[in-house]
């Protein structure tokens, strides 16, 4: 019987379980790095690396040292920059001196150490009696591009079990995949920090009037505004529900020539007709039932200053010609008058929804229109500014601290993404809202608010649209995980509020029957 060949010398059941072992190995790698490139803070991915790797290679304690490079290439030694420690609770072995040993050792061989006798490796008089009983260590350079950015380190005591080329296989492959994690980690702090700091600058150089924005179109609209305040002439603002339409009506007034006379606002679809006629033009005392005195209408009120007509387009058709005449006059006649009334009025009107649509569509008087339509200012939606999203966002978290005494800094990477990825359907206004929000429920000892803070419906919009940006509908296996992670985090705030739908619709920015409306739809029930 002739004897068994190399690959035959392995019983087939242990070399499925060793196989089995790898592609375990392997798995729960992918799975660290895909959580740990999901950072972008380098913190949270020091911390993440050396839990995972304590973790894959059952060591007892570990360490990470980012080590910033020196000056002279020719120099081996490197400075300790950072130092993260994780470990078990008893004595702390891996000391700031065995990091330094080990650290140096890898920095000058460029090259990873396993050791099963530290004493061999170092010399008995570099061994420290606290030392003698760590029967294994792992050190693995964290090189990119050539550079020891950094070195894990890993240890295990007396009656544990020593390393061996798995763990250094496995400790090779992350440390070479996180390298280059923290390489862009750092990037994107410094950026971010630059960022913050330029964001800062630019606030104030961009307000206008206290107007914030650096987008092209905000520029546009300030350079007309510029031209338009020192004037009398007429305005007619247009654009969404929540844009600042009211903001700059009152920034045109205060800068302009009337700044020292009344500014009157009216909303003209908050008002029926009659009640609406009254409070423009006044009425005097019987002229019909109620009426027990005279009454100054707004146009008197706003005499000599400006008077603004919010949402001009649902003024009633029958108001609209008196107006007409009013604005064409300089003057008014009160309800049940005979007598009229001189007034000197600036008139700015607004409108979320377009005026001349309303006039094609024989809704409001073209004579009117033009009237009104002197000069015409279009502000763009939040969505289409894009770029001053953060600077506003920075500027209501400045004021929201300051109003709920919370000392913040800002906010995470991750929640601005969030932010500036969300279409914001509410405008500036609704962006005042959320971080109002955010800043409210933020802990006392929380510096950077994080995206868990925002709205759930606001954090699954935006990720949506991150991850889709040409707003395609999302494929079955997308969606299933959208729904997944929606199930989940209703799951978690129905289990951290105890079941109570009222307060956690409140904690995720919802109205409590969108909460009942998912927890139908995803078949959650309190247990």
């Amino acid at each position: 019987m002739m004897p068994p060949t190399n690959n035959q010398t392995e019983n087939p059941r242990d070399e499925v379980r060793r196989l089995q072992e790898q592609l375990q190995d392997y798995e729960r790698l992918n799975s660290v790095l895909q959580a740990i490139c999901s950072s972008l803070q380098v913190d949270e991915i020091l911390q993440r690396i050396i839990t995972e790797a304590i973790s894959l290679c059952n060591a007892r304690q570990g360490s990470i040292i980012l080590l910033a490079p020196t000056s002279n290439p020719d120099e081996h030694s490197q400075v300790v920059k950072t130092l993260i420690r994780k470990g078990d609770t008893g004595e702390v072995k891996l000391d700031h001196y065995l990091n330094n040993l080990l650290a140096g050792w890898v920095s000058q061989h460029q090259k990873p150490l396993l050791s099963n006798n530290l004493i061999q490796t170092f010399g008995e008089q570099n061994v420290k009696k606290n030392h003698r009983d760590i029967v294994s260590v792992l050190s693995v350079p964290l090189a990119f591009h050539g550079k020891v950015l950094g070195v894990i380190n890993l240890i295990v005591l007396a009656g544990e079990q020593q390393f061996g080329k798995r763990e250094l296989h496995l400790m090779q492959i992350l440390a070479s995949q996180c390298a280059q994690f923290i390489v862009h980690a750092r990037l994107h702090e410094e950026l971010f920090a630059e960022t913050n700091r330029l964001r800062k600058e630019v606030q104030d150089k961009y307000a206008f009037h206290g107007i914030i924005g650096y987008s092209p179109k905000m520029q546009e609209m300030f350079a007309l505004l510029e031209r338009i305040i020192p004037t009398e002439g007429r305005v007619l603002l247009e654009g969404e529900s929540g844009t600042g339409k009211e903001l700059i009506a009152r920034v045109i007034h205060y800068g302009g020539p009337r700044a020292s006379a009344p500014f009157v606002a009216v909303d003209c679809g908050a008002l029926p007709a009659n009640l609406l006629e009254s409070e423009l033009f006044g009425y005097v005392k019987g002229a019909f039932t109620g009426a027990m005195r005279d009454k100054k209408g707004l146009f008197e009120e706003a005499n000599s200053g400006t008077l603004f007509l919010d949402e001009i387009v649902n003024m009633p058709f029958e108001v609209q010609s008196k107006f007409l005449r009013a604005i064409q006059e300089g003057e008014i006649r009160p309800i049940g008058s005979t007598q009229v009334k001189k007034v000197d009025v600036r008139i700015i009107a607004a409108a979320s929804s377009n005026l001349r649509a309303e006039v094609a569509a024989g809704k409001f008087r073209q004579d009117l229109f033009f009237r009104l339509n002197v000069v015409n200012i279009v502000l763009p939606p939040l969505r289409e500014r894009k770029e001053d999203i953060a600077i506003l966002a920075s500027h209501f978290l400045n004021k929201m601290a300051t109003k709920y005494g919370k000392k913040i800094t800002g906010f995470k990477p991750e929640t601005l993404v969030h932010l500036e990825a969300y279409p914001w359907p509410g405008n500036v206004r609704e962006l005042e809202h959320v971080v109002e929000r955010m800043v409210i429920l933020v802990e006392q000892s929380v510096e950077y608010i994080p995206a868990e803070l925002l709205p759930l419906e606001l954090r699954l919009q935006a990720s949506a649209a991150v991850h889709s940006p040409a707003q395609e509908p999302l494929p079955p296996d997308m969606k299933a995980i959208q729904d997944t992670r929606e199930k989940t985090m209703l799951l978690e705030a129905l289990t951290k509020h105890h079941w109570n739908q009222s307060i956690t619709a409140k904690a995720l920015g919802i109205h409590e029957s969108t909460l009942r409306y998912k927890m139908k739809k995803y078949g959650i029930k309190k247990p």
